[in-house]
């Protein structure tokens, strides 16, 4: 037993030596970043037959260190987050904060009923009762204050109607170009003027004992009233994760269930976008309200046309936590939900309309207005969820390096995953590890099917700051070759003096 630890020990320290002499090798020969980066492109099997694109620069004067065919506009999926968060920071301020009103129309008479409606108008947050902020106000402290709002102004029954006022944005809430695939799926959730808890939901299966059986679905979270299945889930090979896909689109009410979830499990989940949430938080709040003892007597209507303010009474306003915290979950995490909202309300300070049409404008322009060239440039959402968007490599690197140079510089970065760092989500905590990288380089990634990008930070031996980006597009292989190229080349921008 001792005997096999030890050799077990001896493998694993071998490996990690021959990692670093690998990683090493091209420096200790004295090849340059840009000489590794053909070579790589050369001998990758793996970008044989895609398009692959790098680019690296100081931060401070501009100087190139890598031009590997970035003159070719590509995908860059979730690395387009780097352009909307940013943007939304430079036009908004890092201390904007969205706000959500709980307010009242009509009289209230001596037995506490008030005849007119009660409101809830939306100021888009996007975390609100999110669990991936610490800082937001999570589901059940949003019950109470709700809740306690509307006993503090003394109503105890409600003649009228819950009006849910989702006017701020306009009412396309998803872009253009997303995929059906994507749609229905909790990262491909639409954007309200009222969203809430991630605007997702929880799908439990029952899966069977070989594959092909079939995988009834046991559980819904939370509960939506109206929302039905079908069901044709079935049950893969054990490992084979989660295959599972929900066709339903916005204000759907029949959603379907096709592909696969592992065996092995007694039960498996997945995750679905809500399709109207400002109905659900109607039915969530209608359901608190009467269990307090405060009954609505009418209807739950969800409305794109403003609330008159003429004779409204403010009970509660609710602000999110500063943007500063939005954008770090937001990259951290790549939630496409928090960055099409960025997207619409940067598009309504900047010119006051809330389309994505006008959000992939606007923050074209705050760009441009500043000076940096983006030709070959194409946003057709914030997210990078969309297969349309394309991007130049020195794109990316030119906006780093100019946020870099302003005040916004800390939070932004910051906003960014720390390689080699355990209390990051997501596998950038293993990328670089052992190597300079390990705690220096900050990286936003990107991938969608035959897409995979990373661009970020890192700093040379010296503390000079280097942006980088790198794309890949249409590979056939898994993303793993394209990950252990793009590791390589961040260690050699590291390395240098």
């Amino acid at each position: 037993m001792i005997e096999n630890i030890c050799k077990e020990n001896y493998v694993k320290r071998t490996g990690l030596i021959i990692s670093v002499i690998i990683l090493y090798s091209s420096l200790v020969f004295g090849e340059t970043p840009a000489e590794l980066t053909e070579r790589l492109a050369q001998e990758t099997p793996a970008l044989k037959h895609a398009q692959w694109s790098v680019y690296a620069m100081y931060a401070d004067n501009g100087e190139i260190i890598i031009d590997h065919h970035s003159d070719e506009s590509l995908a860059p999926a979730s690395g387009l987050k780097l352009v909307t968060t940013a943007a939304s920071l430079l036009e908004l301020g890092e201390n904007f904060q969205f706000k959500t009103e709980l307010a009242y129309r009509g009289d209230i008479n001596w037995r506490g009923v008030l005849k007119g409606d009660l409101v809830v108008i939306g100021g888009g947050d996007p975390v609100l009762g999110s669990d991936w902020l610490k800082s937001a106000i999570q589901m059940d402290s949003l019950k109470v204050m709700l809740v306690q709002a509307v006993k503090k102004a003394g109503i105890q029954s409600v003649k009228g109607d819950l009006i849910l006022d989702v006017s701020i944005f306009d009412d396309q809430v998803l872009p253009d170009d997303w995929v059906w695939t994507d749609i229905g799926n909790y990262y491909g959730a639409g954007v309200w003027g009222l969203n809430l808890a991630n605007n997702l939901y929880h799908l439990t299966f029952r899966p069977g004992e070989k594959p092909g059986d079939p995988a009834p679905v046991i559980g819904l979270s939370p509960h939506i009233p109206g929302l039905s299945f079908v069901n044709h889930m079935k049950t893969g090979p054990e490992g084979s994760g989660d295959q599972g896909y929900i066709y339903c689109p916005p204000r759907g009410k029949t959603a379907f269930l096709r592909g696969t979830v592992p065996a092995g499990f007694e039960d498996f989940t997945i995750r679905g976008s809500i399709p109207n949430p400002p109905e659900w938080m109607g039915h969530w709040l209608k359901e608190a309200l009467m269990r307090a003892g405060i009954e609505i007597q009418g209807k739950i209507r969800v409305t794109g046309t403003p609330v008159d303010r003429d004779g409204l009474h403010s009970l509660l306003i609710i602000p999110s936590p500063p943007l500063r915290e939005i954008i770090g979950v937001t990259n951290k995490r790549s939630v496409n939900l928090f960055t099409e909202v960025l997207l619409k309300m940067t598009a309504l300070h900047h010119s006051g309309e809330s389309s994505t049409a006008e959000g992939t404008r606007v923050i074209r322009d705050i760009f441009t207005n500043r000076g940096l060239v983006l030709d070959g440039f194409r946003m057709k959402d914030g997210s990078g969820l969309s297969r349309t968007n394309m991007v130049r490599t020195s794109h990316f690197a030119h906006i780093l390096a100019y946020m870099s140079r302003t005040p916004l510089a800390q939070t932004y970065m910051e906003s960014f995953s720390l390689c080699g760092s355990d209390e990051e989500p997501g596998w950038l905590k293993n990328f670089g590890r052992g190597t300079p990288v390990e705690m220096n380089a900050r990286i936003k990634t990107g991938y969608i099917e035959a897409v995979r990008s990373h661009s970020g930070y890192v700093s040379s031996r010296s503390g000079r700051l280097i942006t980088f980006s790198m794309m890949c597009n249409n590979f056939t292989s898994s993303t793993e070759p394209i990950n252990e190229a793009h590791e390589k080349i961040v260690i050699a921008l590291a390395e240098m003096p």
